[in-house]
């Protein structure tokens, strides 16, 4: 069984928490854009008009603001 120098085990872990970052930054990207399309599909006005008519159903998501 190899055991790890400290300077590989600060090596490891510098790079994990690249990654990590990495991962975070494309997810916060990611859910920004979620919102803004969730925020499109609120302000449709073809939705809110199928909405008031009964042919489109209002989600959960949509009564929070």
């Amino acid at each position: 069984m190899s055991r790890e120098t400290d300077s590989e085990r600060i090596g490891n872990l510098e790079r994990d928490l690249e990654t990590l970052a990495l991962i975070s930054r494309e997810q916060e990207a990611e859910i920004r854009l979620l919102r803004e399309r969730v925020a499109q599909l609120r302000a449709s006005r073809w939705r809110k008009l199928g909405q008031r008519l009964g042919l489109a159903m209002t989600m959960d998501w949509e009564r929070e603001s």
